[in-house]
């Protein structure tokens, strides 16, 4: 074999390997996006929830409130005539038993909300990993073209070794919402 055919050859293994992690670089930066995506879209719908929450507890202290005011009411005995003590009575007890419900509600809401913050960590956490693997994949193309800039193929084990790391991190990322 002569040295150009050798040469070739080196030169086609160079190409592989770059192309190789040119598309593992290609498809971190794809995930990552979609990571960052998907990460933006549970945080925002974590706040949504969150303040959906925060409203809902405003309704249940307006309607303690209510009920506190028509007993002060009742029991200040401003109101002396029995229709009104009695409408006022009613209008007391439908106040408080239905916040209660009101209460069960936010708590839901706010359970539902951290749950929703914890799945955007959980995703922010993959996106940080694939951001990390794409740029080992990206730093090994570096390499690579050294490698083969240089003709020096002793290059070529330590950019493999980068993109094993890369991928190791790259399926990592991928598996870390799941």
């Amino acid at each position: 074999m002569s040295a150009v055919e050798t040469a070739r050859g080196g030169n086609r293994v160079v190409a592989l390997a770059a192309a190789i992690v040119a598309v593992l670089a290609a498809l971190g930066t794809l995930f990552s996006h979609h990571r960052s995506i998907g990460m933006l879209s549970a945080k925002n719908q974590a706040i949504l929830t969150q303040s959906r929450a925060t409203e809902t507890y405003n309704v249940y202290e307006a309607k303690q409130i209510r009920y506190n005011i028509y007993q002060a009411l009742l029991s200040s005995n401003l109101v002396r005539g029995t229709e009104n003590r009695t409408r006022l009575e009613t209008i007391a007890v439908k106040e408080r038993t239905t916040s209660q419900a009101v209460l069960e509600r936010a708590k839901a809401l706010e359970a539902a909300a951290a749950l929703d913050e914890e799945r955007s960590e959980s995703i922010l956490s993959s996106y940080e990993t694939l951001l990390f693997a794409t740029t080992l994949f990206e730093v090994s193309i570096v390499i690579i073209s050294i490698a083969a800039l240089s003709g020096a193929r002793i290059f070529l084990p330590l950019a493999g070794g980068i993109s094993i790391i890369g991928l190791a991190l790259f399926f990592a990322g991928l598996l870390r919402t799941h």
